[in-house]
């Protein structure tokens, strides 16, 4: 009676090959397996950044910052791709609106109440706007959504402001909070960008320098 032969892979090879080509296989699959569990080790492995306020927050990254006062710091992510905001305390997770994307954040108390906010600039249908994202209120919000900014601002920084306090014959320094310097792109029939300065008024953002 003729032998059948093997189906698959050993009907092509010599006497002794399938139990070599099986070997070699399986250990080519353990191979592969190794590696990818050293890429998945080492993407479990970043660690997140602690952030403190002027920060820029890249997107793709999670910052620790304490944005409740609790001495407790909680994560701030910025998505990569869809540019949303996520801010997380435990249990408590905030997310940015679906219609708003994150162009640029930082971390700063432009609006001075002694707690850093994630400042952002975002864009929507309407245009590009100035976000405060906070714990405000007892929890975490959008504190402030300017409205369409024009000239549109292309980048901003958070500097400090110093304010001038007289004391008798001597005039010190004390900390003024923070403040938002927006570069802008040109005026319309204009080529030259310009930076303005917008301080906190209470309730929003007034522009108080130009150059």
């Amino acid at each position: 009676m003729p032998r059948r032969r093997a189906r698959g892979l050993a009907t092509s090879l010599g006497p002794g090959q399938p139990m070599r080509t099986r070997i070699l296989a399986v250990s080519a699959l353990a191979g592969l397996l190794a590696i990818t569990v050293v890429l998945l080790s080492g993407c479990s492995r970043a660690q997140p950044v602690a952030a403190t306020l002027h920060d820029r927050l890249s997107p793709g990254i999670t910052y620790l910052a304490d944005l409740d006062g609790d001495a407790s710091p909680e994560r701030i992510f910025v998505d990569r791709a869809g540019g949303s905001l996520t801010i997380t305390d435990g249990k408590v997770v905030y997310h940015s609106r679906n219609k708003w994307h994150v162009v640029t954040a930082s971390l700063g108390d432009t609006d001075h109440d002694g707690l850093p906010e994630v400042v952002t600039l975002l864009d929507d249908q309407e245009g590009r706007h100035i976000g405060l994202f906070a714990y405000f209120g007892g929890k975490y919000r959008e504190r402030l959504v300017t409205s369409e900014l024009t000239p549109r601002p292309l980048t901003f920084e958070i500097v400090s402001l110093n304010t001038r306090v007289n004391e008798g014959d001597q005039t010190t320094s004390a900390p003024g909070g923070d403040a938002i310097l927006l570069t802008l792109e040109p005026a319309p029939g204009q080529t030259a960008k310009r930076t303005v300065l917008y301080r906190w008024n209470g309730f929003g953002f007034t522009a108080v320098g130009s150059d």
